[in-house]
């Protein structure tokens, strides 16, 4: 490969506090979607630092936040490499419970406390230096880039999948490459090749018009335990219990299998970053975490202080692999609750959704990105599929594209939970990784 590592990290060296400083320029620019609050002032910053790097950059009116097309190289002799990142953050959420502002990046042990640091901040300024370093070195762009930053992926990329299915013969490439999430609990990188979709449904009951005190408990009917009821009749143990819930699941491949075969020993990581003992060890882990899709009650609201509650709500964050349909899941969801034939139980459908997606283990990017990604980290994983959702269903079953993720936060960096970080080190590692794919995916070999 035409860059060595050691020419790599002596330009970072050269260049770390103008690094830093853009990867907290871009974490101070406030960016949640789930408000709106901050977006178009990050927006416009982003479009004119990716502007100062050569860039041609559209400003897509996608709703409700704009979408960034840059466009780097045009020569039909090299490859297109689309890489994709989001710009937008959660919520920070309780404020009491982080250790300092979230919006402004702050250094601990060698870790950058804020939100977006990690998710994913990181990984898109990333992206835009590894630019940089070819530029300022005075190095040939390797392949033809093509860039697209959404601004509503916490959000479920509203307005996204439209767009690209509208433009889908503007946005020819060869791979999409891009770096989203934390590493694998036993601190090695993850190639992923896949993404678990994921699907939000609200669960409200009703029995009364109103609370009314505790004492009429043993004589009147509490929304709370007919919610308990109705949960734990749709899922008990580790079995989904809704009608149809597993059709259709595509079985793991032999090499599929064959990859969580050589997966290291994950349990006492998570115990020790959680002081939790994963449910299921050994031969079951992985096939479960990648494999299987989840039902899991993010929150339960109902009631007040010594009354009988009359309204109850739960929601369901299903996470789905290859084969099953958002839509139809929510079907199945709905066709059960009115199996209950009980008026005062209603279900509907959150905004956005995602599709599980699936690159193929044979895809012939994946042996260079692999040799990167040895290089830079020494040891790594590969999964079929993330247990964890991404927007990766937009490239491969929207554009028809292989899309292969590199994984590379801190195993522990808590994306949009409080407290949020990344290890400097982690980040120009980040980098790093991204000009040498660049490098290896624009030589004669895959």
């Amino acid at each position: 490969m035409a860059e060595t590592i050691s020419e790599i990290q002596d330009y970072m060296d050269r260049n770390r506090s103008l690094l830093l400083e853009d990867w907290f320029s871009l974490i101070r620019h406030k960016s949640v979607s789930a408000t709106g609050e901050g977006i178009p002032e990050c927006c416009a910053w982003l479009k004119d630092r990716m502007e100062a790097s050569g860039i041609q950059v559209t400003k897509e009116p996608v709703e409700p936040y704009p979408l960034l097309i840059g466009r780097l190289g045009q020569n039909p002799s090299k490859k297109t490499v689309l890489i994709y990142a989001h710009y937008d953050v959660k919520p920070a959420g309780d404020l009491a419970e982080w250790h300092s502002d979230p919006f402004e990046p702050t250094v601990r042990d060698g870790k950058v406390f804020a939100r977006g640091s990690a998710d994913t901040k990181s990984p898109l300024m990333a992206h835009l230096e590894a630019v940089r370093y070819y530029q300022e070195t005075g190095r040939s762009l390797p392949v033809n880039l093509l860039f697209v930053f959404e601004g509503c992926e916490e959000e479920g990329s509203t307005g996204l999948p439209e767009f690209l299915q509208e433009h889908k013969n503007d946005l020819e490439a060869d791979l999409v490459f891009f770096s989203d999430g934390p590493k694998d609990p036993s601190n090695r990188p993850i190639i992923a090749l896949g993404a678990k979709g994921d699907i939000n449904i609200r669960l409200s009951v009703k029995t009364m018009n109103r609370h009314v005190h505790a004492r009429y408990a043993p004589v009147l009917p509490s929304a709370a335990w007919k919610l308990v009821e109705i949960l734990h009749g749709m899922k008990q143990g580790d079995k989904v219990l809704i009608p149809g819930f597993y059709d259709g699941i595509l079985p793991l491949s032999d090499a599929e299998k064959h990859l969580l075969e050589k997966l290291p020993a994950s349990e006492e990581a998570l115990d020790e970053m959680y002081d939790a003992k994963p449910q299921h060890l050994g031969k079951d882990f992985y096939p479960r975490l990648l494999g299987q899709p989840t039902f899991n009650i993010c929150w339960i609201r109902s009631g007040a202080n010594g009354v009988v509650p009359a309204e109850a709500e739960a929601l369901l964050d299903i996470r789905l692999v290859p084969g099953q349909k958002p839509l139809e899941i929510f079907q199945k969801v709905k066709d059960y609750i009115a199996s209950l034939d009980d008026p005062g139980v209603t279900v509907t459908l959150e905004d956005g959704y995602l599709e599980p997606s699936k690159t193929p283990v044979d895809t012939p990017f994946l042996p260079a990105i692999e040799t990167v990604t040895r290089e830079i980290y020494g040891s790594y994983v590969i999964y079929p599929c993330r247990p964890s959702s991404a927007p990766d269903y937009l490239w491969t079953n929207i554009l028809g594209l292989p899309a292969i993720q590199v994984r590379w936060s801190d195993a522990d960096s808590d994306n949009h939970a409080p407290n949020e970080h990344l290890s400097i080190d982690e980040y120009f590692k980040g980098i790093a990784l991204t000009i040498k794919v660049l490098d290896a995916l624009g030589s004669d070999r895959p």
